[in-house]
């Protein structure tokens, strides 16, 4: 069983982290070759469909995590890597709830009412999260593959 929630848990990091990854070192260079009407259309409809998806890895995420800690600590966070990751996988999640429900909201808003300064000031603070979330991420799975360091 163990085995399964840590496969589980794994797969939705590595899907979050990656689909970050790819969207900020790839997709948002490859989109300034875009016009803003058109790069700021893609961008809307890639969090459209890239950000439930999160939700679901967000899920994932925090019910392996914390079964794991439960089956395999005790609950226990005695070792510095667990509360490092519990840390960190909380800081990522609430600046992605800011970033989904607050900063993207504008975007769409913008977007759909063609109001195209507006759309392209809303990406700005959502490169800056989608930034730091990358960051936060590849500290967190960095931290859970050397965990016996900390």
């Amino acid at each position: 069983m163990n085995m399964l929630i840590m496969a589980m848990h794994s797969l939705a990091a590595v899907l979050w982290i990656g689909g970050i990854f790819f969207a900020f070192m790839v997709l948002r260079p490859v989109s300034t070759m875009f016009e803003p009407p058109q790069r700021l259309r893609l961008w809307s409809t890639v969090f459209a469909r890239f950000f439930p998806w999160v939700w679901f890895f967000i899920v994932i995420l925090v019910i392996t995590g914390y079964v794991d800690l439960f089956t395999r600590f005790g609950g226990s966070m005695t070792q510095g890597y667990l509360l490092a990751m519990q840390v960190i996988g909380w800081i990522m999640i609430l600046l992605f709830a800011w970033l989904s429900f607050v900063l993207v909201g504008k975007l769409h808003r913008a977007v759909s009412e063609q109001r195209w300064p507006d759309a392209a000031a809303a990406m700005q603070p959502i490169r800056r999260i989608m930034a730091i979330n990358l960051g936060l991420g590849i500290l967190i799975t960095v931290i859970g593959v050397a965990r016996p360091i900390f």
